[in-house]
């Protein structure tokens, strides 16, 4: 069977706004060529896919079948054709914010060295519409920190595999007074931190008991959701910052800040997964960018 991709295309596209019309003017063509076009898709997969009536377009069970894997199908083709273009292979990656700061300048590093002809792009979404990406295979990998991907529907669909599992550590000026004196957990908390995150996947893995105490306190004084703007509230207050110990002893000790451990009961700890499609074929390349993200230099 041969399926002409501009047909899918324009298929997904009645599919998506469930109106011949509105699609019609989304592509730039008249109703009578969509409609002509719709026609010998269904002709050429001898199949009905859309219920029409006046007032409504409703898909059919195998315009529903179809659109779970056209986008699917399309985001292939796109990628296939770019890479006979250029001649060169593109791995699209999506990480959750911390990620990308933290982890990923490092594992892109390494992976650049071994193989430096690898078109690569990363961005930063969503985890439920990364994984619907990563579902229609318009991206290669996702990576996220560990408690988050739990949220992921229909992860039966996907292979998830730790790759950074580290502490968290304090960072905090040299002359912080907490950074002067061993101060236990409460008296820490007499301080005003600025936290990338806390979000409820975050206080979930920390135990319930030290989570109210945080609570109490008002812990944190900032919830800024980035690495980099933490680190430079610490370096111009006296406010303290709890970051990745990779990323803060690469970063905070370039700006010479302290960096203290944290008790190993606090429970929260800086884990990653990358997730893929279970079912895709063997991969070296890609496997070599997972790799790269468990590289001493990257897990600290």
């Amino acid at each position: 069977m041969n399926i002409n991709l501009s047909r899918l295309s324009r298929f997904v596209a009645v599919y998506r706004n469930k109106s011949f019309s509105r699609a019609a003017n989304e592509l730039g063509m008249t109703h009578s060529a969509l409609t002509k076009s719709l026609q010998l898709l269904e002709q050429e997969l001898g199949a009905e896919l859309f219920n029409r009536t006046t007032r409504s377009v409703v898909p059919t069970d195998a315009g529903n079948r179809l659109a779970q894997r056209a986008e699917e199908l399309l985001a292939l083709a796109d990628q296939i054709g770019d890479e006979v273009l250029t001649g060169t292979r593109h791995l699209r990656l999506i990480a959750g914010p911390a990620v990308m700061e933290a982890s990923l300048a490092p594992a892109l590093t390494y992976f650049y060295k071994a193989h430096p002809n690898i078109r690569v792009t990363a961005e930063t979404l969503p985890l439920d519409i990364a994984a619907s990406r990563l579902r229609q295979r318009e991206a290669d990998m996702l990576l996220f920190h560990s408690t988050s991907v739990s949220a992921i529907p229909e992860q039966r669909l996907f292979h998830i595999h730790k790759i950074i599992d580290e502490a968290y550590v304090a960072v905090m000026r040299k002359d912080h007074p907490a950074a002067q004196n061993a101060l236990g957990a409460d008296e820490m908390l007499q301080y005003k931190w600025a936290i990338p995150g806390y979000d409820r996947n975050y206080r979930s893995a920390i135990p319930a008991a030290i989570e109210q105490r945080l609570r109490r306190s008002g812990f944190p004084h900032y919830r800024v959701l980035s690495l980099l703007s933490c680190l430079a509230l610490v370096a111009e207050s006296d406010m303290i910052t709890l970051l990745p110990a990779s990323f803060a002893n690469r970063e905070a000790r370039a700006l010479d800040l302290t960096v203290m451990p944290m008790p190993p009961s606090d429970g929260a700890r800086y884990d990653v997964s990358a997730i893929t499609l279970r079912n895709r074929n063997p991969d070296p390349i890609l496997d070599a960018l997972q790799n790269a993200f468990t590289q001493p230099k990257v897990a600290g």
